[in-house]
């Protein structure tokens, strides 16, 4: 009787209704049996026939590869209404397509939606290739400030978005200020895996239950009627009886403080140049020949003077997330898609361009190859540099730099390189995300050894930057372990848990010193010989997973951090932020001479500067 009365008072609320939708979260294709449990969700959907449309709110998949976002589709293309989509984390922190796989699919990483004096309009806070915490793109910023300006001030508007607009994203206030000056009712998420009600900077907030059944009872997803006074909201499960959870009222009167986005502050340096592109950089840019090299997440290839006027600019028309190079006066670039083309970097004439059948994420390196003579096309210079592709598959290519014939490859890696490889002597050395570090021989590209890591898929040895001091290899991994290995042997010397690493390492001029940025507020410098702790300098930075270099210049430690400041470490250990470039992850800082450093973060802002004094 219960149920009777429950769906008989569900059917008279729909009927006025101004939109009655499926709420889906975290479904985490790849996952065990999520695959399964999603196929049931959409026949569940499919048999509520007033539903209007499908939300969909990111981490679609598990690991972002592409097999699974393949499977994810062909599930959800069984829906019979349209589908709202945006990713999550898990969407784009191991993409071997580099975050690109989602808009292939989808055409689109944001979405803006109208029915019945309501828009619902949502944007993705997954960041391309790097994990812990959302960020806005502020391509993302401008249309949304675009798109609702165009809307009718009578308009409702329901926002979406995978992380909380909390500080989980880095600039949620950007959103928040502009979502003020409108009707907003409320703000969609997931990412929690667990129903709850929330309040972002006075705007009321539902975060939905995870789809998938993973440390629940059951498999689910929410059911919300947008009605004209409140928005209900319904949880169903494996019954597929909606039980009703909880409801927003819609005649509650906001109020939603304006906050201060001030996005650069100058605490110590002199500024040589600055640039802000306003769009994303997976990539840092590159410096040369005193030009600034830009290649950006778009596929914009720009060149800047040291006035920042453009000199030329190039579009590839694909997706870059790894950074330029420059080989004999001509600059290098490769895009996700798997073109690699060459560019006279002074006129920014297009050269050539091959095209590899994978995607290529990790950044192109270059060596001095004994056999280049060997080829079988003849060459018309003494040149003897090779190039190394490393790509999403795991293969490893050889070229020729001046006749782009192929000299080697190897295929013993069976996941993505994301991280330039190093080349060291006769050794190429790369990680990869099948948990490996392989050494491969620079002549002929046969496996010198390959060291095994961590068992699990997300502990791999992929995403930190590899040093060497001539004898030893030293990284970082998400296990938070911080490892020494002989580089002829391919052995472990060393390894430490003691500094709450997170892929984030850098090596001293001396190469007796290293310098480990922890996950959270701490620097550490410790013995490259033994693993031991020198010093510890708490410098209170937060939470911090962006992967960067800690360098030496000038005798200071330097480094960039997830907050958006730039710090300096000086003789006497006394820290301080010499410059904040915005609420976006910061890149690696760049040594340019002992007078001059870039930096740069991923919301485009580029900076070439001196720190003046202590």
């Amino acid at each position: 009787m219960k149920k009777i009365f429950f769906w008989f008072l569900l059917i008279t609320t729909t009927f006025f209704a101004q939109q009655k939708f499926a709420w889906i979260t975290d479904t985490h294709i790849g996952f065990d049996s999520a695959d399964v449990e999603l196929k049931k969700i959409v026949e569940q959907i499919n048999s509520i026939k007033d539903v209007d449309f499908i939300l969909a709110t990111g981490d679609i998949t598990e690991k972002s590869k592409n097999s699974e976002f393949d499977q994810a589709k062909q599930i959800l293309d069984n829906l019979e209404k349209p589908l709202l989509i945006i990713p999550g984390n898990h969407d784009t922190k191991w993409s071997n397509s580099g975050g690109s796989k989602f808009t292939e699919i989808w055409d689109d990483d944001k979405f803006i939606y109208k029915k019945n004096k309501t828009v619902f309009i949502g944007i993705s806070s997954a960041i391309p290739l790097v994990g812990g915490g959302g960020h806005i793109k502020p391509g993302d910023i401008k249309w949304l400030n675009e798109e609702l300006a165009r809307i009718d001030s009578s308009y409702e508007i329901i926002f979406a978005t995978h992380h909380p607009l909390n500080s989980e994203i880095d600039n949620w206030f950007e959103v928040t200020n502009i979502l003020r000056n409108y009707k907003i009712k409320a703000i969609l998420y997931g990412h929690g895996h667990k129903t709850e009600k929330n309040n972002f900077n006075g705007i009321p907030a539902v975060m939905a239950r995870a789809t998938i059944s993973k440390n629940q009872k059951s498999y689910g997803f929410m059911l919300v009627e947008n009605l004209k006074d409140k928005i209900n909201f319904f949880e169903v499960d494996d019954t597929n009886i909606p039980q009703f959870w909880g409801e927003i009222n819609k005649n509650e009167l906001l109020k939603i403080p304006l906050i201060d986005s001030t996005q650069f502050i100058n605490y110590n340096t002199e500024i040589l140049f600055q640039k802000n592109i306003k769009t994303t950089l997976v990539a840092p840019p590159l410096f040369w020949n005193d030009k600034v090299y830009v290649a950006d997440y778009t596929g914009l290839v720009s060149c800047f003077n040291l006035k920042g006027k453009l000199i030329w600019d190039y579009d590839t028309f694909g997706d870059i997330t790894a950074k330029p190079i420059i080989i004999e006066d001509k600059l290098v670039v490769t895009t996700v898609q798997g073109e690699l083309t060459i560019f006279d970097a002074v006129s920014g004439e297009q050269i050539e361009t091959i095209g590899f059948d994978d995607y290529i994420v990790a950044p192109p390196v270059f060596f001095n190859h004994t056999g280049v003579k060997n080829l079988i096309l003849p060459k018309q210079t003494s040149s003897s540099t090779a190039i190394i592709i490393a790509t999403a598959s795991g293969k490893i290519y050889c070229y020729d730099f001046e006749t782009l014939q192929e000299i080697w490859t190897n295929k013993e890696a069976k996941d993505m390189i994301e991280t330039a490889p190093l080349v060291i002597g006769n050794q190429i050395i790369f990680g990869s995300w099948d948990t490996n570090i392989y050494s491969i021989d620079a002549n002929n590209g046969s496996t010198i050894w390959k060291w095994k890591g961590n068992k699990s898929f997300y502990y791999s040895p992929a995403a930190c930057q590899l040093l060497t001091d001539g004898q030893f290899l030293y990284f970082t991994s998400p296990d938070k372990l911080v490892h020494a290995i002989d580089l002829r042997l391919g052995t472990t010397k060393w390894e430490k848990k003691d500094y709450n690493a997170w892929e984030s390492i850098g090596i001293s001029k001396n190469k007796k010193e290293l310098y480990i940025k922890s996950v959270e507020d701490k620097l550490f410098v410790i013995s490259a010989k033994n693993g031991s702790q020198i010093k510890t300098i708490n410098v209170g930075f937060g939470l911090d997973t962006m992967p960067t270099e800690p360098i030496e210049w000038n005798n200071k430690i330097v480094f960039s951090s997830q907050n958006g400041n730039i710090y300096r470490i000086n003789e006497k250990l006394k820290y301080k932020s010499v410059l904040f470039l915005g609420n976006a992850r910061v890149h690696s800082v760049q040594i340019i001479d002992d007078k001059r450093l870039m930096a740069s973060n991923m919301d485009g802002n580029i900076v070439i500067f001196n720190i003046v004094s202590d």
